[in-house]
């Protein structure tokens, strides 16, 4: 997929009121019924809440160390108009995240897609991970394999390998565990030494 071109701007009040509404239906609203409004929202393409860019920034790189935050609040990070999908385009060195990822995956997902995202970009603009990158994640695929003997001893992370990462197909690639593990793990104490 080509990256988008065209940033989806929003009034600040309505899509604050909105915010709101989402809010309030993820809290009471059974699955079932959410799902039905989600249908009947996406009937007239509506976006509930978009979150803007920087909130976004700050709410997904929340309780990182201040210099990945620091790096990440650089970060241009815009939304365009599609029910889900995005990414970072490395050519453009930017995040495009879908506008309607909050009104139809939810509030806590786009912070999670924002966080994996934007691990992305911190990869590509930290001299540490991009040099990592730059020689195929050798350091990281070494501690990967050195942590092997004793991954079963951390029954959440191996979970999370088996049934949700090596799952992705194309996407169970070395890039993707990059981002995947900040995004997944905030208490390092889940993941192997």
């Amino acid at each position: 997929m080509a990256a988008p071109h065209r940033k989806l701007e929003r009034v600040a009040v309505p899509n604050a009121m909105g915010h709101l509404v989402l809010a309030f239906a993820e809290r009471t609203l059974r699955p079932p019924e959410l799902t039905r409004l989600r249908d009947q929202l996406w009937r007239t393409q509506t976006y509930l809440y978009v979150t803007p860019g920087p909130v976004l920034i700050e709410r997904a790189l929340e309780g990182f160390p201040p210099e990945i935050r620091a790096l990440g609040a650089r970060c241009p990070f815009f939304r365009y108009d599609a029910r889900g999908g995005g990414g970072y385009w490395p050519d453009r060195n930017e995040i495009w995240l879908a506008a309607g990822v909050e009104t139809y995956e939810g509030l806590r997902q786009v912070r999670l897609s924002s966080c994996h995202e934007l691990f992305h970009f911190i990869c590509w603009n930290h001299s540490r991970y991009r040099s990592d990158e730059d020689r195929g994640f050798g350091r990281l695929r070494k501690v990967v394999a050195d942590s092997r003997p004793v991954v079963k001893d951390y029954p959440r992370y191996r979970g999370w390998v088996t049934a949700s990462f090596l799952r992705q197909g194309d996407h169970a690639n070395v890039v993707e565990y990059f981002a995947d593990i900040p995004t997944n793990f905030r208490d390092t104490a889940e993941l192997p030494p």
